[in-house]
């Protein structure tokens, strides 16, 4: 399965065939294969004291066909621990990423640079989405020539998908999230 294959590339609460659930490393899949599909990742907001073996529960998870992506990862100005603990666990599950040879579904808010920067010294074979994108078509046309992939939901500048090669945007609810 390719992230094409999905109506939805990041959602969370729903669960369908034609949709990427988000969990966290401590959820459990209960469904059959093919019924849902995940992602599985240390969210930027949760990286403040993170409980003992969440990578090896993490690695867990990504190895099962279920998991079709590694994420929500990423970097949030706003929340979470602060940026070098942040960095930290985003680069470890970018490893998981290609480990696994799944896409890492990306939480940005306030750090494309860094998040720019990280990826041209990470060097990764997987694809990096940026989810949620609703900033302007430059900065997504930057990401691009950077090497990401965009996903955008309902609200998003409408500008953006003339930028973003066929093949590199998707589209996602994101639902449940607050």
């Amino acid at each position: 399965m390719t992230l094409a294959d999905f109506d939805d590339i990041h959602t969370h609460g729903r669960r369908g065939p034609s949709m990427i659930t988000n969990i966290s490393p401590d959820d459990t899949i209960d469904t059959s294969y093919g019924e849902a599909w995940y992602s599985v990742g240390i969210h930027p907001w949760d990286t403040e004291n993170l409980t003992p073996g969440i990578f090896d529960r993490l690695r867990r998870l990504a190895s099962d066909p279920r998991v079709v992506a590694i994420g929500e990862a990423g970097l949030d100005a706003q929340k979470g621990a602060g940026q070098d603990i942040q960095e930290k666990i985003f680069l470890e599950q970018a490893a998981i990423a290609e480990e696994v040879a799944k896409p890492l579904i990306i939480h940005c808010v306030g750090r494309f640079g860094r998040i720019m920067e990280l990826r041209k010294a990470f060097h990764p074979k997987q694809r990096w989405v940026i989810h949620g994108f609703r900033r302007k078509p430059e900065l997504a046309r930057q990401l691009v020539d950077a090497g990401f992939d965009i996903s955008i939901g309902t609200k998003y500048n409408p500008g953006v998908p003339a930028v973003v090669p066929p093949g590199r945007l998707y589209h996602e609810t994101d639902c449940d999230r607050p």
